[in-house]
Formats: C-alpha cells, sequence, structure tokens
C-alpha cells in the first residue's frame, strides 16, 4: 500500500467518528437545540467503552455501554437546555470541561493507560479486492461501515417521517408546532437524547478502531469539529460525509507527513494544527449558511407565561 493509499483508507477510518457525531449534532439542531457540549458526551462515551471494553473483553457489551451513557447524557442535557433553558453555549462548555475532569480521574485509578483491542477490519467480499480502492473503502471494521449506513437513514428520517417534518418545525417554528398541538419540549428532548447516542457512538468508534485507549485527550476535539461539519454539510447528512472526510483525511495526514517529501521538512507541530486549521477555515467559507431560525432559544410555551 502506498503513502497516499495509506492516508486515504487511515483518513476513512479517522472520518467515522466525526461523522457519528456530526449525524447526532445535525439531528440535534434541526430541532432547535445547540448543543456545544458535544465534545463531552463524546468523552464520556469513550471513556465507558474502554472501561467495559477493558473489564469484559466483549465489544457488544462496550458499545451498548457507550450508547447507554449517550442517552444518560442526553436525558441530563435536556433538563439542562429544555427544561431549565440555561444558556446552550455556556452550559455546552461547562459540561464538557466537567466530562474530562471525571474521565480523567476516573481514567487514572480504573484503568490506567492499559490499551483494548481494535475491532478487526472486515474485508467485503470482491470489492475488497478492486486494486487500490478495495483497500481503502472496503477493509474496515464494522463500526466504519455503520457510521456510512446511519447517513442514508437519518436523511430518511429527517426528510420523510412524521417525526423528522415535526422536527424540523420545532427548529423553525416552535409557536406553530404548539398550535398543531404538538410538545415543542418533548420533540427537542427525544431528537436530543437520539442526538447524544450517536454522538456517543462516535466515541465508542474512536477507542474500538482507531485509538484503542482512553486518555485525557483521546477525543481531539472531534467533537467541535463535528460542529464544524454540520455548518459545512448545512445539515444535509450525505454532505456530511464529504465534510467528515475531508477532516479525516486532515488527521491522517499527521501522522504520515514524515513520509511525504513535500511535507517532510515541516515542524510536526504545524502538521498537527492541520484538521484545526481545516475547522477554521470551513468556519470563514461558509459564512452563508443559516442555522434553523430557533436553534439555541430555549422555547417557553405562551400558555405556561400567562399562567405564572
Amino acid at each position: 500500500m502506498t503513502v497516499l493509499e495509506l492516508v486515504i483508507a487511515t483518513g476513512v477510518a479517522l472520518m467515522a467518528p466525526i461523522l457519528w457525531a456530526a449525524l447526532g449534532e445535525l439531528i440535534t439542531e434541526l430541532s432547535g437545540t445547540l448543543n456545544i457540549g458535544i465534545e463531552g458526551v463524546m468523552i464520556f462515551a469513550a471513556f465507558t467503552t474502554a472501561l467495559v471494553y477493558q473489564q469484559t473483553g466483549n465489544a457488544g457489551l462496550a458499545v451498548t455501554a457507550a450508547v447507554a451513557s449517550g442517552v444518560a447524557t442526553g436525558a441530563a442535557l435536556s433538563v439542562l437546555y429544555i427544561r431549565i433553558g440555561t444558556d446552550q453555549i455556556v452550559t455546552g462548555i461547562v459540561f464538557t470541561a466537567i466530562a474530562l475532569g471525571i474521565a480523567t480521574v476516573l481514567a487514572e485509578s480504573l484503568l490506567g493507560g492499559a490499551r483494548t483491542a481494535s475491532l478487526p477490519a472486515v474485508r467485503i467480499p470482491l470489492l475488497s479486492n478492486i486494486p487500490v480502492v478495495g483497500s481503502v473503502l472496503f477493509a474496515h471494521n464494522l463500526l466504519v461501515y455503520s457510521a456510512i449506513l446511519a447517513v442514508p437513514c437519518v436523511a430518511y428520517l429527517v426528510r420523510r417521517t412524521w417525526f423528522g417534518l415535526h422536527l424540523r418545525a420545532a427548529g423553525q417554528y416552535p409557536l406553530v408546532v404548539e398550535t398543531a398541538g404538538l410538545n415543542v419540549r418533548a420533540l427537542r428532548s427525544v431528537a436530543l437524547v437520539l442526538g447524544c447516542v450517536m454522538v456517543a457512538m462516535g466515541g465508542a468508534t474512536l477507542i474500538l478502531s482507531t485509538a484503542s485507549t482512553f486518555q485525557p485527550g483521546s477525543t481531539g476535539g472531534r467533537g467541535f469539529i463535528a460542529l464544524a461539519v454540520v455548518v459545512l454539510a448545512r445539515w444535509n447528512p450525505f454532505a456530511a460525509i464529504l465534510g467528515a472526510l475531508v477532516f479525516g483525511l486532515a488527521q491522517a495526514f499527521q501522522f504520515q507527513a514524515g513520509q511525504l517529501p513535500l511535507v517532510s521538512s515541516i515542524p510536526y507541530d504545524f502538521v498537527l494544527m492541520t484538521p484545526y486549521l481545516a475547522a477554521v477555515a470551513v468556519v470563514v467559507v461558509v459564512q452563508g449558511s443559516r442555522y434553523p431560525a430557533a436553534v439555541g432559544v430555549p422555547y417557553r410555551s405562551p400558555g405556561a407565561a400567562r399562567n405564572t
């Protein structure tokens, strides 16, 4: 495998955690909630995955535990964001800081830096034998394939189902949704929990596909990168694949930069900045992207306000 093929294959693997997180955030934002705490959700899920897999050696149980952590963190954030109505940006930042602190302390006492085995690659028959393309695209583990398969599922959910219709309406015109007899807070809470579950899948994929262990910096800001991917994709699940792949390739470039003649002389510290420079560039380039009209604004029912 050439260096270029290795970069692309690694980029696809590194894309998966970002893609999971971006799809989860996309659902959450379409409902009208801005989850800046996405990085914290991923941290908790990554730690939970590493702990359960180390104790049991069962990848299925580890992923199930990660999903459970996503449900728990989603429920906690829904209370703060939606029920209490705290500032979503400030709350998300504080939640991430708390998650990092708790996970770091627990990891030192429970994990001790032990490594976990990565899931084996599953080569797709016939397709994996295609020269160049086969080894790059069709020789990954099940969690990577699942992230890609989740894209059309999310697209169908948000575009072709009654739940998706109500979800998007809650993010654009919440008062109209309530007038139609629906519960805006309930819709947003369900969307937030579902989104956090998908983010948690990203944390599990990170541990079982690439990181193989949990460290305080294991997530490496992938949750925040996923926020940029959602904006880059303009809340389109299919475009999110391309956005996540861009950042996955940027991260893969870090590992192989020393073998590329044109960049081998560049200081490694600058190479490490590549994914984050790409995130900044995305924010600058996609200034025309517009968030759903009611995103980030806690909803207060006019009837409830009158009663108080």
